[in-house]
């Protein structure tokens, strides 16, 4: 009996780590996104794939991207 309850524990301990992800719904853009995806019948998972559909327009890209001084960390 003893063995089987260090197997136990064992196969417990070495278990394949997973990563857990949480989605905070209650923020607008992220329920937005949320919204466009459902719409258009596409599943959040695997969430670790991009997404086949445009989040925004380009204009609005080049636009955020301004507002934030770019992508590159300055030097």
């Amino acid at each position: 009996m003893w063995l089987h309850r260090n197997w136990d524990l064992h196969v417990t301990s070495s278990a394949h780590r997973i990563k857990v992800y949480s989605i905070n719904k209650s923020r607008p853009a992220t329920a937005a996104r949320l919204k466009k995806l459902e719409e258009n019948g596409i599943p959040i998972v695997p969430i670790t794939l991009p997404a086949e559909i445009d989040f925004e327009s380009d204009e609005e890209y080049e636009r955020n991207m301004a507002a934030q001084g770019g992508r590159d960390p300055t030097e």
